[in-house]
């Protein structure tokens, strides 16, 4: 039953509990309460990994590899402006960054990644609490700092 309010710890476990097509249809009713209309939306986004060196050690993370690794990289400018295209050649508006927490990276790369995003006319979303605090810590600012500094 919708209810209408937010969901206890007990119902969110049952949830993750559920296959994904009853899940699926269960977030459909939800949507149906919510918005009515028989029009349901989406937008395009990539995921665009610009490195995986990361300090962290996640124990989540079968992605990152610590900083010196051989398969440890930083996407090349002309990959993430081929990639860009690619994204606006299939109608996309966004890309969601993921990276790690790539003790090499100053804030002029991630100022100049921003920069070449927005550039190519998408938006950004981008970057965790973590890389926030690590960044800052980096740099030498406070979390606010550092994200009006990106922005």
């Amino acid at each position: 039953m919708i209810s209408g309010k937010r969901i206890g710890r007990g119902e969110a476990n049952r949830l993750w509990d559920l296959d994904l097509l009853t899940l699926g249809a269960a977030a459909d009713r939800v949507r149906r309460w919510l918005n009515p209309e028989p029009r349901v939306t989406y937008v395009i986004d990539r995921n665009i990994n610009y490195t995986n060196v990361c300090v962290s050690g996640c124990r989540f993370c079968a992605f990152y590899r610590p900083p010196g690794a051989a398969e440890g990289y930083v996407l090349g400018w002309d990959e993430l402006a081929a990639k860009l295209q690619e994204l606006k050649d299939h109608g996309g508006s966004g890309v969601l960054l993921q990276g790690g927490l790539n003790p090499d990276l100053g804030i002029e790369y991630y100022r100049k990644l921003i920069g070449a995003i927005r550039d190519a006319g998408l938006a950004v979303h981008g970057f965790s609490p973590p890389e926030v605090v690590y960044w800052a810590g980096q740099w030498g600012l406070s979390s606010k700092e550092a994200i009006q500094r990106l922005m």
